[in-house]
């Protein structure tokens, strides 16, 4: 998929060859914690909730690292969500949205953001949404 400019990024629906699903595609402007950032582009933002994993929550130990490593990821960079139900890790398993949140399997070039926080060990996979897919330390 092209990577789209700072002024040039939108949500944009992507066809592949294997299946049509829409793709949320911009810029991390905000990181919530260690699994939940929003999304923005031009004209609107959309809190995002990686499928598959959970981080420590917010005062618990490991909770400001696991937020560091995910803006680390994000920051600057363009961002690729595709939400549960659409061909993501967690289909089946989760649904396609958490209070406010669109839960979704989310990219950086052709990193998948939640394979990169379990294997930094800054969140643990939560085999029961993911299906062992980032084989990591799975969730208590």
């Amino acid at each position: 998929m092209k990577r789209l400019g700072w002024l040039g990024f939108a949500i944009v629906v992507h066809l592949s060859a294997d299946a049509a699903h829409a793709d949320l595609i911009g810029f991390a402007e905000k990181i919530y914690d260690g699994d939940t950032f929003a999304l923005c582009d031009e004209t609107m933002c959309n809190k995002i909730r990686i499928c598959g994993i959970d981080a420590p929550e917010i005062g618990a130990k490991g909770s400001s690292q696991a937020t560091a490593a995910l803006a680390s990821l994000l920051r600057g960079r363009t961002v690729q969500c595709i939400q549960v139900g659409k061909g993501t890790v967690c289909d089946g398993r989760s649904r396609p949205t958490n209070r406010d949140r669109i839960v979704a399997q989310c990219f950086v070039g052709t990193k998948d953001v939640a394979g990169e926080l379990v294997k930094g060990r800054f969140v643990c996979e939560w085999v029961k949404f993911s299906g062992g897919a980032y084989r990591g330390t799975s969730c208590p």
